[in-house]
């Protein structure tokens, strides 16, 4: 291991030359100063760009609480992070504390992967095609999947704080909250009390009055009837998030969009994913994945476990662009150059510390940050990347890509391990013969 730097910057020094022949835009760092698009930001100028705008420390601690919820929140949207503009990914970090929710809600614009990273939750959604409720308890290491756009809850069971990290499929994914939506709104009481025509959504007088009061004090007050009965705060958390689902399940089979697409495996994979698992054999497990609980195999020479979450270990994600992967580097492990032609990766730090690094296509311009626990860094779709641990324990952090099927080539393996003659890698790597033979017998390739 002490030849790694070898593994990794050799292949840097023969792709330089031709990286410059690229023809698409790297990456597009919003300049928030000017107006956001329907496709995003406007770019910040390339040689303004440097490497910080791709760290952000925004999810190292909890955000502020989100009342009535009891749950803080903190976000990396293209807002808070412009480096993911354009990019098809972002995050958040919620900590729900004892008895707090995350109500019912929709991204309009993105799926949400949820990674558990402490303490126990249970999380559900529901199908607009069936209004199905597809609901899990999860636990620490635990993968959830909801589809783009579907109402969805979680909520904490247990008497500790519990944590998760939120990866979507956008870099501004949206979020309406359905109890701010009905009851946080500006409608007018004497329009509601006269006509209803403020919600439709069939609530007597008493529970709507509450619940407007509830969630938003102070805004159109509304007087109660001798009939009204109170509401207990116990039953507040649990109003909160059934009320509106009560009320908008029955609109929702209008839905004319196809919610998700489980990949049947036993079929052939196309350039558009899996066919789909017939819907009536679905079930909440197939949103659900435990195999980033626990490190993953060890790849070697580099001393670093990968456990995937992509479409062929998840099928769940099939079709919602977006997959996951956990990485544990030992001391002096390193992730080698490579690249995920379909998918940009957004890598976010639970422990330890670690260099994170890519090369731009257009100027062959390294970035290059320090990691420290919490950090968040967003590697541009198929760039060539890297990742080397300079700490003295184990580092350990938690992958989203923009694809469900990103696909991952390690050049040392493209070149080394693989049946490319010698000769050949001489030719076009400008190696030479000895050090050529060298690496295809480290990385066991065929002369």
């Amino acid at each position: 291991m002490a030849k790694a730097p070898i593994i990794i910057f050799m292949p840097l020094l023969f792709l330089l030359p031709f990286s410059t022949l690229a023809l698409t835009q790297d990456f597009c760092v919003a300049n928030l100063l000017l107006s956001d698009t329907p496709s995003g930001y406007p770019c910040k100028p390339e040689s303004l760009v440097t490497s910080s705008d791709f760290l952000y420390s925004g999810l190292a601690k909890p955000g502020p609480i989100l009342n009535p919820f009891n749950t803080g929140l903190a976000s990396a949207l293209v807002t808070e992070y412009p480096a993911v503009n354009g990019l098809g990914l972002s995050a958040t970090r919620f900590d729900i504390y004892p008895g707090g929710v995350v109500p019912l809600l929709t991204h309009p614009g993105a799926t949400e992967l949820l990674f558990v990273l402490s303490g126990t939750m249970v999380v559900g959604f529901v199908s607009a095609a069936r209004n199905a409720v597809y609901m899990k308890t999860l636990h620490e290491g635990d993968l959830f999947v909801f589809p783009k756009g579907l109402l969805h809850f979680q909520y904490n069971p247990g008497n500790t704080t519990t944590t998760g990290f939120s990866a979507y499929s956008s870099s501004n994914p949206g979020l309406q909250i359905v109890d701010w939506a009905l009851f946080k709104n500006t409608c007018r009481r004497k329009l509601f009390i006269t006509t209803h025509k403020c919600t439709h959504t069939f609530l007597y007088l008493s529970p709507y009055k509450y619940l407007k009061d509830h969630v938003h004090p102070n805004t159109h007050p509304l007087r109660t009837s001798k009939l009204d009965r109170p509401v207990t705060m116990a039953k507040a958390a649990v109003i909160l998030v059934l009320v509106p689902l009560l009320s908008l399940l029955p609109f929702s089979s209008l839905a004319l969009t196809q919610d998700f697409c489980v990949a049947d495996l036993n079929s052939r994979d196309t350039p558009a994913g899996y066919p789909c698992k017939p819907q009536t054999d679905v079930t909440a497990d197939d949103f659900f994945y435990g195999g980033l609980a626990k490190p993953g195999p060890n790849i070697s020479p580099f001393n670093t476990r990968v456990a995937m979450a992509f479409v062929n270990d998840f099928p769940g994600v099939n079709g919602l662009d977006i997959s996951g992967a956990r990485i544990d580097m030992a001391p002096g492990g390193v992730a080698p150059l490579h690249t995920h032609p379909e998918g940009t990766e957004l890598f976010y730090l639970l422990e330890g510390t670690l260099v994170s690094g890519f090369i731009s296509s257009t100027g062959n311009t390294v970035y290059m940050k320090t990691m420290k626990k919490g950090d968040l860094f967003v590697f541009p779709l198929g760039l060539l990347h890297f990742q080397y641990n300079v700490g003295r324990e184990t580092a350990v952090g938690i992958a989203a890509y923009s694809s469900p099927n990103p696909g991952l080539q390690i050049f040392d393996f493209a070149v080394f391990k693989s049946t490319l003659a010698a000769d050949v890698v001489e030719k076009i790597t400008f190696l030479q013969q000895a050090e050529v033979k060298r690496l295809k017998g480290v990385f066991a390739g065929s002369d």
